[in-house]
């Protein structure tokens, strides 16, 4: 600690010591030798002041944020400007973000740590910042980059040597003394110096000051907020019941309309944190696929032409299943006594099951992250078709799979195994692209989407449009006076109603509207290759192919 620090010291105070040489050196070769005449400017003390003030409250670059910059005293500049400056190549927005992010390393001193170079993802190339920092420097050419620079190498010396001391703290090795002591030890080993108090000094002390001010005023604001809504509250309270008066006593707190005291804590539970073991942070950190939070610099085309590559893949099997399937006989099914629709639901369900317990597996994280989710801001064409498979809490997976299983009954008895599973795949795919097309138009990176949801209200909707001028029959039991039609009036109208209202964002609204329309739109092209004599019995006949091979 005591060589890294002093390391680093050495670094600021020679970057002190250089810039204050240059400026010397400059004096002797510029100043003349005659003494400066002294003009009077009118102004006095007073005004002094004023101005002082005044460059006190304007934003330092503390006040802003690194990710975004400082904008230039200019503002922004427009496209001919851009050009100039990098090249025809480089568009307004990029070409201000780049200089305002310069700007910013060239106002806190970041530029003699941090440099010219940025993240490969971040598609900002040295050349790049080179030329917004050259056209930085002709806007404010008398700043001084090294003091910006020494003073950026004492705030991080600071930051390290509180980031071990807290360290220090924390493990009981260190005891802080009292503000009173340390003020004292500073001031005496202060004075002893021969030298004087050094710039460095003054400037840490300064900002250490302000620092705490600001860190006070900011708690008395929040105090007086709080203590603000406590009186708004009493008042209406009180206004509502002029009859009853609110008490007040030292560690509780008494309603106004029942007189119950709540009394305050008197311990405070601690609940320490369970690390994960080292053997799964290394499996976490290699399943991250972005590693830095920032955003791909993606087009639209890149995020969705892929998965909509696959999508058209997977329709087009999903028509050539329905045309060409033709179920096995008996003698070549594994459970010949099992009935088709339950042996066919049941491998969806283990399938499911299946990549939910993979998700558990620690090692094959990162192949989940790419093959079972869909995530706007880096998707992966694979995952338009795994996504469907894929639940990660057991709600998730009980409530999908308890609804499906009554309807996809009903469809595959009815339309058989090939284009039961033709309409299941087709819905969950779409319902899949459609909400990551959704959250890529709407630019919501962070979201996203898997689940069986959207494949199951599409067999849903399919199952009810099949049978709309039939009763709804599940697990054998007919529901009277109850149409397929009618229940998916009802499906359609909550899913809508719940989408319009949008109070629970963790739902994946657009899949499910998605998938909801392929269902609708597969039950109408089953329709029209079902005889229409089928559709007007009061009870389905059941095509069941497998059972009539069986």
């Amino acid at each position: 600690l005591q060589s890294l620090l002093r390391s680093r010291f050495t670094l600021a105070t020679g970057l002190r010591n250089f810039s204050v040489c240059t400026a010397f050196s400059a004096r002797n070769r510029f100043i003349p030798r005659t003494p400066p005449v002294v003009q009077k400017t009118g102004r006095g003390p007073q005004d002094g002041q004023r101005i002082a003030r005044r460059r006190r409250d304007l934003p330092t670059w503390r006040d802003y944020d690194p990710e975004i910059g400082i904008p230039l005293p200019s503002g922004e500049l427009d496209q001919a400007t851009i050009t100039e400056i990098f090249g025809p190549d480089m568009h307004c927005d990029d070409g201000n973000h780049i200089l305002r992010l310069m700007h910013y390393r060239r106002l806190s001193g970041s530029l003699i740590d941090i440099g010219v170079d940025f993240p490969r993802e971040s598609g900002i190339s040295p050349e790049m910042a080179t030329k917004a920092l050259e056209y930085i420097r002709t806007l404010d050419p008398a700043f001084d980059e090294n003091e910006a620079g020494a003073a950026w190498a004492e705030s991080e010396i600071m930051k390290v040597e509180q980031q071990y001391m807290a360290r220090a703290e924390r493990l009981g090795i260190y005891k802080r003394t009292d503000d009173s002591q340390a003020d004292d030890s500073q001031s005496s080993a202060g004075s002893s110096n021969i030298y004087g108090e050094s710039a460095l000094d003054q400037l840490r002390k300064a900002n250490k000051a302000r620092w705490m001010e600001e860190d006070r005023k900011k708690e008395e604001a929040k105090k007086q907020q709080e203590a603000e809504r406590v009186s708004a509250l009493k008042a209406e309270a009180k206004d509502n019941n002029p009859e009853v008066e609110t008490k007040e006593e030292t560690g509780k707190i008494f309603s106004p309309f029942d007189e119950i005291a709540l009394a305050q804590p008197t311990q405070k539970a601690w609940l320490e944190p369970v690390e994960r073991k080292p053997w799964v942070k290394y499996y976490e950190e290699q399943a991250t696929i972005i590693k830095d939070n920032k955003i791909p610099n993606l087009s639209t085309l890149r995020r969705l032409g892929p998965s909509a590559l696959v999508l058209l893949a997977v329709l087009a099997g999903c028509w050539m299943l329905e045309e060409t399937y033709n179920p096995p006989p008996r003698s070549a099914r594994m459970f010949p006594d099992v009935p088709p629709a339950i042996a066919t639901l049941g491998a969806i369900t283990a399938i499911n099951l299946a990549v939910f317990i993979a998700w558990r597996i620690p090692p094959l994280w990162r192949t989940m992250n790419k093959t079972f989710q869909v995530t706007a801001a880096y998707p992966f064409a694979i995952g338009t078709l795994g996504a469907q498979f894929s639940h990660q809490s057991f709600r998730h997976l009980f409530v999908n799979m308890v609804m499906l299983w009554p309807f996809g009954w009903i469809l595959h008895d009815d339309v058989g195994r090939g284009t039961f599973l033709a309409v299941y795949l087709a819905c969950g795919t779409v319902g899949t692209y459609g909400s990551l097309a959704f959250n890529v138009l709407a630019k919501r990176w962070m979201n996203y989407s898997f689940g069986s949801s959207t494949a199951v209200i599409g067999t849903m909707a399919a199952a009810c449009l099949v049978r709309a001028n039939n009763n709804v029959t599940v697990l054998g039991y007919e529901i009277p006076d109850i149409t397929g039609l009618t229940v998916l009036g009802m499906i359609a109208g909550l899913e809508i109603l719940r989408a319009w209202r949008g109070k629970n964002t963790k739902i994946d609204y657009p899949g499910h509207l998605s998938g909801l329309a392929t269902g609708v739109l597969a039950g109408f092209y089953v329709r029209s290759k079902t005889p229409a004599t089928l559709m007007t019995r009061k009870e389905f006949t059941s095509v069941q192919s497998e059972e009539s091979a069986d």
